[in-house]
């Protein structure tokens, strides 16, 4: 018998991502799109991230334009981050037909859970999910 999450994941939407983009990347077209050189960007970018780090530290969350930064704890007692992106970044990213790259199984794009099972039951009829 298939687990139920082995035959979502199957079929599910997802996206194809290419390689990370480097901090080196990053910057260089942070570069492109400013008045700033690349030892600036670099130089401001550092100090955001010292910045940021020293401010969580203090148990604040911190508004960076890009998101929200809120330290928190688990249950062992590590500390974490949370993010909450800015909502013009999602914005961007679901704006009709903005996105660029590839994604796996678009067609099953608004289907079900149980959709995407019953797909999985007809095509492995041999190892259906329970």
């Amino acid at each position: 018998m298939a687990n139920r999450i082995v035959a979502i994941n199957t079929y599910r939407p997802r996206l194809s991502l290419n390689k990370a983009a480097d901090t080196h990347r990053f910057m260089e077209l942070v570069t492109l799109r400013s008045t700033l050189s690349p030892g600036v960007v670099l130089n401001v970018h550092e100090s955001e991230v010292e910045t940021l780090i020293g401010l969580l530290l203090e148990g604040r969350p911190v508004h960076t334009g890009i998101g929200i930064y809120t330290p928190s704890v688990d249950l062992d007692g590590d500390l974490e981050v949370k993010v909450k992106l800015d909502p013009r970044v999602l914005s961007a990213l679901n704006a009709a037909n903005a996105y660029r790259g590839d994604m796996v199984n678009i067609e099953n794009i608004g289907k079900s859970a149980d959709e995407l099972v019953n797909m999985w039951n007809t095509e492995h009829p041999e190892d259906p999910v329970a």
